[in-house]
């Protein structure tokens, strides 16, 4: 990805620069730490960034193990670039999620869903790697994702 490495040590995100980086085909291990159920659990898969309309459509599969469950899973979402180093999450609905200032190749959000709070951070590691970290606490929920994507493919 071009871009200069920001004083903090993570890559740092300019407008272009920002699309160009999520774009593309990634692959991915997510921990999963539900403290409710007592479960430590992993999905591993692939996740797609394509262009689509005035972003990018991210679509994920894997494979989920999570106490005695063991199967297929998916999920996607609708990033949006508003400006420079700046990412909108939708959901696939067009409900909105986050907003994210990755100009620093770091951000945090927070999500109020009825009473439980989602606590994300995404942290741009390098040219074809970054993190996402979630923390969701509540009274319905309490769980930590951790996901680490490694580039495979670039945008078509």
């Amino acid at each position: 990805m071009p871009g200069l490495e920001h004083p903090s040590g993570h890559e740092a995100l300019g407008a272009a620069a920002t699309v160009d980086f999520f774009c593309g085909h990634w692959s991915y291990l997510r921990r999963i730490e539900d403290r409710r159920q007592g479960v430590v659990g992993s999905l591993i898969g692939e996740a797609h960034f394509l262009p689509e309309d005035e972003g990018l459509r991210y679509r994920e599969t894997g494979e989920l193990v999570l106490g005695d469950y063991r199967g297929a899973a998916q999920r996607g979402f609708i990033y949006r670039f508003p400006r420079g180093g700046w990412v909108e999450i939708l959901f696939e609905d067009g409900r909105p999620l986050l907003v994210l200032d990755l100009s620093a190749g770091r951000g945090e959000a927070e999500h109020l869903c009825a009473e439980d709070l989602y606590r994300a951070r995404v942290i741009v590691e390098g040219s074809h790697h970054w993190r996402a970290d979630w923390t969701v606490t509540g009274p319905r929920k309490d769980y930590r994702l951790s996901t680490w994507y490694l580039r495979f493919g670039g945008c078509v």
